[in-house]
């Protein structure tokens, strides 16, 4: 490890310490007893406000009992925090008041003027074209708070009023969704943040799970196979078309040089399968069961209809 990367890693772990000793760091980082003192006096340096405790016991004391750890970066550290906040700038919202392009804005401006150049020139070079959100999600913030919190949401969802115990946010395809266990219908789901009314968050109850259990009740969703399974045979394109849209309950099958696209579905997910399935056009096709074939072919002649 680098010294300034050593450093760094120093001052995170002393950020919540009041005091510590040279053994701290000689055993945290596997290095000598010179060493530790030389990055004790770098530390200082750089800022680290302590003072050394006489007497056997010896040590130092942070003279900062909530310390702001400051991290130096070199200039590819530099340029790939840059290139990440560009990468998210097509986010509007976020479970955070501030947006990226503000953050990246404030960042810059604390770079000498040829390193913002730099940053400016190599921001230009590069561009990423993905699926904005096409909802507002005015809960964002709510259900973050929630998760941290370890605790419950109550809302309209679709009409119907559910208790949520949410456990994590992730975007797809244009749209804000959040996982969550609903301790009224006793069933786990993934949730559009978009489709939620009336959203608040409300105090823990007798039968809440634990972070344990909810993180299995998550696994146990994105694994289950005990709904009617499907196999659907994929050309090149097609294989590239899932590879780039991953979803649970679905993976990859290869039998000899041929692929397959298998997993199962319930009757909460048939029809959002047979709307996934449009999206892989000419490139897929539905070898079981019939019922799924059947449906995709029903709603290929009412696109048909359309036109007729």
């Amino acid at each position: 490890m680098k010294k300034s990367e050593r450093l760094n890693q120093e001052l995170i772990f002393l950020s919540d310490k009041k005091r510590f000793n040279l053994q701290d760091l000689m055993d945290n980082f596997q290095i000598s007893k010179r060493t530790a003192l030389r990055d004790i006096a770098s530390l200082e340096e750089l800022g680290l406000a302590l003072y050394a405790e006489a007497g056997r016991a010896g040590g130092y004391s942070l003279i900062q009992e909530d310390l702001l750890t400051k991290i130096y970066f070199n200039s590819d550290e530099v340029a790939a925090i840059f290139f990440a906040l560009k990468a998210m700038e097509q986010l509007k919202e976020t479970p955070f008041n501030e947006s990226f392009q503000m953050i990246s804005q404030k960042l810059l401006k604390n770079l000498a003027a040829s390193r913002q150049q730099q940053v400016l020139a190599s921001q230009a070079a590069v561009s990423f074209f993905n699926t904005p959100a096409v909802h507002h999600n005015p809960y964002l913030r709510l259900l973050m708070e929630s998760i941290l919190h370890d605790s419950l949401v109550r809302a309209n969802f679709k009409g119907q009023q559910v208790l949520l115990q949410p456990c994590q946010l992730f975007f797809r395809d244009g749209n804000w969704l959040f996982a969550a266990y609903d301790l009224l219908g006793q069933a786990f789901w993934n949730y559009r943040c978009d489709q939620l009314q009336d959203c608040t968050e409300q105090a823990a109850v007798p039968n809440k799970l634990s972070l344990a259990e909810l993180k299995q009740k998550q696994l146990e969703f994105e694994h289950d196979n005990s709904g009617q399974k499907f196999k659907i045979l994929l050309n090149h394109r097609g294989q590239e078309h899932f590879l780039k849209n991953l979803y649970p309950n679905m993976q990859l099958e290869h039998e000899g040089g041929t692929t397959y696209l298998t997993g199962s579905y319930t009757p909460r997910t048939f029809e959002y399968l047979i709307d996934y399935l449009l999206t892989f056009g000419l490139n897929a096709k539905i070898i079981t069961p019939e019922e799924l074939r059947r449906s995709f072919k029903e709603r290929l002649a009412a696109i048909l209809d359309q036109y007729s």
